[in-house]
């Protein structure tokens, strides 16, 4: 299921309350056979949901995800779960909701939405997983009743966006082994030397920074990552321009331009 807000457009901004249900601290609420459960109190009537105000503009799953997740008091924290309720707060005088529907996709989106709207004060409930505990293992999910799974993020939320980087190279292909075509030739002028060495330093700083840009990347997503490194004798084209690899010594006769031999003064 790949879920676009691109219809069920709403004329008016719908408003309503999420109530962020964090089950790691909510352990006044114990069900049968000692299972940690929670029943859907009132954020007024538990002061460990936390809840705030949002409104979307259409009646799709991806458009309710998004505005939970865009208030989640903990960005590090996953959604597990939503529940809308068909009541209102505190409408028997009890403590919680007793009415809630689960939300999962588009139909049931649309469907607590439309019902919803009849109410003074709509309120979602989101439910997020349970943390890591001290051990460092994730902490048990109560099960959803019927068998069936939770929110399926990965099926809601749009696929992230491919990582793109700009090639800043100077090279003319893809392993770095030949110069760009048509090369400049050399300055004549102290002036046009100072332009071109310039030219040569700039590039140089973007290319230490491009490569910087890239190993801190690696690092970020393999911690074993090694740099590589790469020698004079690995870039092949060095070899076919000795100029380049042993340049002459500064001021020397093979480092002038060729002139024509001019008649010794008298």
């Amino acid at each position: 299921m790949r879920c676009d807000a691109s219809n069920d457009f709403l004329v008016e901004p719908f408003s309503f309350t999420i109530a962020y249900v964090d089950p790691d601290i909510a352990g006044k609420r114990v069900g049968e056979n000692n299972t940690q459960l929670f029943s859907w109190h009132w954020p007024g009537d538990d002061e460990s949901i936390l809840p705030i105000v949002t409104s979307i503009v259409d009646t799709t799953i991806l458009s309710i995800v998004n505005a939970a997740i865009a208030g989640l008091p903990d960005p590090s924290r996953k959604i597990r779960e939503l529940r809308g309720c068909l009541e209102e707060p505190n409408g028997d005088g009890g403590p919680y909701a007793r009415n809630v529907t689960p939300i999962f996709d588009n139909n049931t989106a649309a469907g607590w939405v439309k019902a919803a709207m009849k109410l003074s004060n709509p309120t979602l409930f989101c439910v997020v997983y349970r943390g890591q505990q001290a051990d460092g293992t994730d902490g048990a999910q109560t099960p959803m009743r019927g068998g069936r799974s939770y929110l399926p993020l990965d099926d809601i939320l749009p696929p992230p966006a491919e990582d793109m980087i700009d090639d800043i190279g100077e090279e003319s292909d893809d392993d770095g082994e030949t110069r760009r075509p048509n090369p400049s030739s050399f300055p004549t002028t102290k002036t046009g030397f100072q332009k071109f060495e310039q030219k040569l330093q700039k590039r140089i700083i973007r290319q230490q920074r491009y490569l910087e840009v890239i190993r801190n990347r690696a690092l970020g997503l393999f911690a074993d990552y090694e740099q590589s490194v790469v020698a004079d004798e690995d870039v092949a084209w060095l070899r076919e321009h000795d100029h380049i690899l042993n340049p002459p010594a500064a001021g020397s006769l093979a480092n002038r331009k060729r002139t024509r031999s001019r008649p010794a003064a008298n």
